[in-house]
């Protein structure tokens, strides 16, 4: 099964309408960062996680909190200040080491860290994403509104995701996740000649949930997930 020409003008346009607040906050000038755009996030977010010195790193995973709770402020504000005052500074140079010598870590990987604000997927998989975007992509429960709308063919697909209030990182999930991303990155070199990346199909994904079309979502995905 293939996408229909309508299908991926369809996830074209969403992708390139995706729109998400493009706000970090400078935590040595303590204020907010408005980026140019979401590219711009993704550039100060990876140089702080990749920096190699643990205190950007705390920075780069509080900038992933605030940018990740964006429309959910009165809880951004909560999450990001108890990640900041609890990550102790062992944990956080266990991260650097992580990030320094395994450049796409596991979900696994990433959860052993026991940072606090990341232990379910959502979160995790931001840092993922960030850390190489070109072949990773966050998962979280606006993409479980998809898998939702045809359990029968998603959901088998992806039955390591639980659809409780936090999806659990067990062995079985982080290879379902690692699954995500192989299906974005074969829909871009399938449909858009490698135009876009991983994130970006995702991307297009949400975009379409955000605008009331997660059944159209969930067909474009059921397209895309269909090995025959």
């Amino acid at each position: 099964m293939t996408l229909s020409q309508e299908q991926t003008e369809l996830l074209r346009h969403a992708i390139q309408d995706y729109a998400f607040p493009p706000d970090l906050y400078d935590f040595i000038k303590k204020s907010c960062d408005h980026q140019p755009n979401t590219k711009g996030v993704e550039t100060r977010i990876k140089a702080d996680l990749t920096s190699g010195d643990w205190e950007r790193v705390k920075d780069g995973l509080s900038n992933v909190l605030f940018w990740g709770w964006a429309q959910k402020q009165g809880r951004r504000r909560v999450r990001v200040e108890h990640f900041r005052v609890t990550a102790t500074e062992s944990q956080l140079r266990r991260a650097v080491r992580l990030f320094e010598q395994c450049p796409r870590p596991s979900l696994l990987e990433i959860k052993q860290l026991k940072l606090p604000e990341f232990s379910g997927i959502s979160f995790v998989s931001k840092v993922r994403m960030f850390l190489d975007p070109e072949n990773s992509a966050t998962f979280d429960r606006q993409i479980m509104k998809i898998i939702g709308a045809f359990p029968a063919t998603l959901r088998a697909t992806f039955q390591a995701f639980e659809s409780s209030t936090q999806i659990r990182i067990t062995k079985e999930s982080s290879n379902a996740y690692e699954h995500w991303c192989e299906k974005m990155r074969e829909a871009s070199d399938r449909y858009f000649n490698r135009q876009f990346r991983a994130v970006d199909v995702e991307r297009g994904l949400f975009q379409l949930i955000q605008v009331d079309k997660a059944a159209i979502a969930a067909e474009i995905l059921k397209a895309c997930c269909d090995d025959s």
